[in-house]
């Protein structure tokens, strides 16, 4: 007991007295930091302060360089800025020179006084504030002298390079050796009070050690405490190893060759179904415990971890019958330790209790037997192993292999996939892997019955503690949706009656072949292909004909190019073939592409057979060629040029070959651009009605023919022999028609004031394309019901090619014309069929005479005879005769001695505005022209 007391009073003094030497210790290090850190001050704010003084002579000549800069600078720009360095230096000496006098506690520098270092600069005759005021002054007339006055006999020039030089420079020097001096001896005193300091830290350090005289004993219970420490962490940390084993049902065993020990623990005890006062089973007892079905797996497991060092860890899944029973599901981890030699030191592994987790995959595998595909689990190790440790029974119908095939080794399933998409997915699971992202990917299987398969699958990574990933994902068969995306990318890009590629498959394909000819400069060809006359085979066969025809005439073109050339159907009966590559000369792909053009066309040519009932049908094939060499022409281009060549062939008589010529596509352009003129014609009314009047033997007037012109603001006045032909193709002939039928009856209307003969005609000429118009009539009655008047004088002149390709419709129109009251007029008769009886069937009131006929009368006896028959017939069919081109008094004497009506021709009149032919009727009624 008083043992005790003793020791507690003496470890209490010990406390005691070595808190007292610590304080003491760590005040005078701490007064030793602060002298320290004051020293450093004190040395940091003088060598400032020595700095600053030595600057300023630095500062002196640097403002003397700049001055004599000013003096030889030769231009202003030089001269202006040797000036701004002048300026800003003796700002910085003004700073400088006060911070040495003044200090300044925000820039590190002290203050400093002394009597040496007031003479230095308060001095009258050579102090330092007088020598700087002074040197300054110059320096500033120096500054604000200008470049032409400024030269090197000035007073402050000289005094800058003289003075400074040698007389301000020696005080500055005295000024940085007085600081100088005064840092040293400060810094002296400081430290001789450190050395105080040291002295009684060495002293109080000396008594603590005799003190103190159980230092040992201090170390020991430092020990003891550490130990005890480190034991209770020790205690710690196992009891929450217990808890996490017993949380996650994860239990650790080891056992020892050497001693054949075997340690498991608790929750091993518990999984194994063991009891707290049971002995502990060895390797050989935990063997009989496993089911006889997996004993054998177990133990050559066991025996393949010891024998083989630095395997690392194996894992195994195996079935075990505990004492009470109960039959349980573990999952093993083992582990061998082997020394330098290879010899085994210690076998170490984990159980856990995997039970319901496998209960729960029986159930998944049972769920997952209803759905399409199968759910699988993978893990790719580090070391590249891969394996499925679940995989549905859903792996058998897609991969032909069972689930425990691929437990272990995941490589028969990369056996199945199809051999061009092997490395694509193993790409793509180490991106997976690497990235942990979704893994979703379609891929071929070749199936051991089934053949080939198109398979999808999902899955979605995660990382394992060992560096490993896993994947938990799904896989079905996507081999029918694949079919269908074909079938759908089939009919996408290519024609589904022919199976040639259709426009956008073409257009992709040009796309490539001329940046693969601006690439290799090689020239290829574009063929564009027409079928001659392919409706009347669909209008005399039907569709279906038509339709095999296509089919027959696509194998043909397909069987004589290369297998590179692309043919394809744009449409109907039209065909595009593609020729790559053909030659680098031009001359020599020109030869190529006609030639292969000319083959295509004697294969079309060949006759076709429909069916064992039906003759042969032989079609030929109108063949256009445009040509390219790089990108300068896009494919609608090229189509646009091939077109362009095949309808000159059509317009050369059909089944031939044109290549495309600019000439013809200037002629095209030419033809667009007068189009577009002529709709803006009909638009802002350009058009002008001309007439040319008819008359008599005897010169009387019989009436006009109304002559339509183009007045175009950049043309000119336009004939209608440029634009009527284009306005009859495109059918802008029927509102430009129906334009003149209004203008003409307006004129009628006009001509109100003139005394008209009773037989007076305007006569208006109708186009085959107006006359066949189904609007006509009802168009004519609209004009005629606001002009009802002009009904009386109007006539109608028509060519035999608008009355005779539907005689009885012509019949019918013209009978209600003339219920309308409008004559009717055969125009150039004489040039077409000229048949007898249609004159007898038509309801026509005058015949027209031909211009050629009327030229070669009066010089070819057989050309006077017919235009002697035809007045003749004429006068018996009771029409009237009027014979146009009338251009020689010749011609004119010859007509109206043979009994020709009515003459008309150049030689009469010419055609007139409408102003002019209103000036002949008051001339020839000897009236004034009356304005309405």
């Amino acid at each position: 007991m008083i043992d005790s007391v003793l020791k507690s009073r003496t470890t209490r003094s010990l406390r005691v007295r070595y808190l007292i030497g610590l304080s003491a210790i760590a005040l005078l290090v701490t007064a030793s930091f602060v002298t320290m850190r004051h020293v450093i001050s004190e040395q940091r704010n003088f060598a400032r302060l020595v700095n600053l003084a030595s600057h300023q002579s630095g500062l002196v000549s640097r403002v003397s360089y700049f001055a004599s800069q000013m003096v030889d600078a030769e231009e202003a720009t030089e001269f202006d800025q040797a000036r701004a360095q002048v300026g800003r230096t003796i700002n910085r000496i003004q700073e400088a020179h006060r911070l040495l006098r003044e200090g300044s506690p925000e820039e590190g520098v002290p203050r400093v006084i002394n009597e040496n270092l007031r003479i230095i600069y308060e001095d009258p005759m050579v102090g330092l504030d007088g020598a700087i005021q002074r040197f300054l002054e110059r320096a500033r007339t120096v500054y604000h002298t200008e470049m032409d006055e400024l030269d090197r006999n000035s007073v402050a020039y000289i005094f800058l390079n003289v003075y400074g030089p040698h007389a301000l420079e020696p005080i500055l020097d005295a000024a940085v050796e007085e600081y100088q001096r005064i840092g040293r001896q400060a810094i002296l005193r400081i430290e001789r009070f450190e050395l105080a300091i040291w002295i009684t830290a060495l002293t109080t350090l000396l008594l603590e050690l005799l003190v103190i005289f159980r230092p040992l004993d201090k170390r020991v219970r430092q020990a003891i405490s550490s130990l005890e420490a480190a034991v209770a962490t020790l205690q710690d940390t196992r009891a929450r190893l217990v808890s996490a084993q017993a949380l996650a049902h994860v239990g650790d065993w080891q056992w020892n060759p050497q001693r054949e020990t075997f340690i498991c623990s608790g929750e091993s005890q518990r999984i194994l179904g063991l009891g707290p006062n049971d002995v502990e089973p060895g390797l050989e007892a935990l063997s009989q415990r496993v089911r006889p079905e997996d004993r054998a797996l177990w133990q050559r497991q066991i025996e393949r971890a010891m024998a083989e060092p630095n395997a690392g860890p194996r894992s195994l899944q195996y079935r075990i019958r505990r004492a009470d029973g109960q039959e349980r599901t573990l999952h093993q981890q083992i582990i061998a330790q082997h020394d330098a030699s290879g010899d085994l030191v210690q076998l170490a592994g984990t159980i856990q209790d995997v039970t319901e987790q496998h209960e729960l995959a029986k159930r998944l595998q049972r769920l997952s037997q209803n759905i399409p595909g199968f759910l699988y689990e993978y893990v790719l190790a580090t070391d590249g192993s891969s394996r499925f440790p679940f995989a549905s029974q859903g792996i058998s119908e897609l991969f032909g292999v069972w689930p425990e095939q691929v437990y272990e080794d995941a490589s028969m399933i990369f056996a199945c996939i199809h051999a061009e998409d092997v490395e694509r997915i193993s790409n793509s699971l180490f991106v997976s892997a690497r990235e942990l992202s979704l893994q979703n990917e379609q891929y071929r299987i070749q199936h051991p019955q089934r053949g080939e398969i198109w398979v999808e699958s999902h899955a979605t990574p995660e990382r394992l503690p060992d560096g490993g990933t896993r994947w938990y994902g799904y896989v079905w068969e996507v081999t029918d949706r694949k079919r269908s995306e074909e079938q759908i990318r089939e009919l996408a890009l290519f024609d589904p009656l022919t199976g040639l590629a259709n426009r956008r498959l073409l257009r992709d394909r040009m796309e490539h072949a001329l940046a693969a000819a601006q690439r290799s400069a090689q020239i290829g060809a574009v063929l564009m292909l027409d079928l001659d006359h392919f409706k009347t085979l669909n209008d005399t066969r039907g569709h279906d004909a038509g339709d095999a025809l296509l089919v027959e005439v696509g194998q043909r073109m397909s069987e004589r190019v290369r297998a590179a050339d692309t043919i394809a159907r744009l449409g109907g009966d039209e065909f595009v073939v593609l020729l790559e590559s053909l030659s680098l000369n031009k001359e020599e792909a020109r030869e190529h592409a006609l030639k292969v053009a000319e083959t295509i066309r004697e294969a079309l040519n060949q006759p076709y057979q429909f069916g064992d009932d039906q003759p042969p049908y032989q079609t030929s094939v109108s063949i256009g060629i445009s040509f390219f060499e790089d990108r300068s022409l896009s494919a609608d281009d090229l189509l646009q040029q091939a077109d362009i060549g095949m309808f000159q062939a059509k317009e050369s008589g059909r089944n031939c070959i044109r290549p495309f010529t600019e000439q013809r596509l200037l002629a095209i352009q030419s033809r667009t651009s007068l189009l577009q003129e002529l709709r803006q014609a009909l638009q802002q009314q350009e058009f002008l009605l001309y007439y040319q009047p008819q008359f008599y033997p005897d010169g009387r007037i019989y009436g006009v023919e109304v002559l339509l012109r183009w007045q175009s603001p950049s043309r000119g006045l336009v004939s209608p022999g440029h634009f009527i032909p284009l306005a009859e193709d495109t059918g802008l002939i029927v509102p430009i028609g129906e334009w003149v039928l209004n203008a003409a009856c307006e004129h009628v209307r006009q001509l109100r004031p003139f005394v008209l003969p009773e037989a007076f005609s305007v006569s208006i000429n109708i186009s085959p394309r107006q006359f066949s118009d189904p609007g006509f009539l009802s168009k004519v009655e609209q004009v005629l019901a606001s002009h009802a008047e002009a009904a009386r004088f109007l006539s109608v002149e028509l060519t035999e090619n608008a009355l005779f390709v539907d005689m009885e419709h012509a019949v019918e129109i013209l009978e209600q014309l003339r219920r309308m009251g409008i004559g009717i007029e055969l125009d150039d008769f004489g040039t077409g069929y000229s048949s007898l009886s249609y004159l007898k069937r038509l309801p026509l009131d005058v015949l027209k005479l031909d211009g050629s006929l009327v030229k070669e009368s009066t010089g070819d006896a057989r050309d006077a005879a017919i235009v002697r028959a035809v007045i003749a017939m004429a006068k018996t069919l009771s029409l009237t005769i009027i014979a146009e081109g009338v251009e020689t008094q010749a011609q004119r004497d010859f007509l109206a001695r043979e009994g020709c009506d009515v003459l008309q021709g150049y030689l009469l009149a010419r055609p007139m505005p409408f102003d002019e032919l209103r000036a002949l009727l008051a001339a020839e009624q000897s009236m004034p022209c009356v304005t309405p």
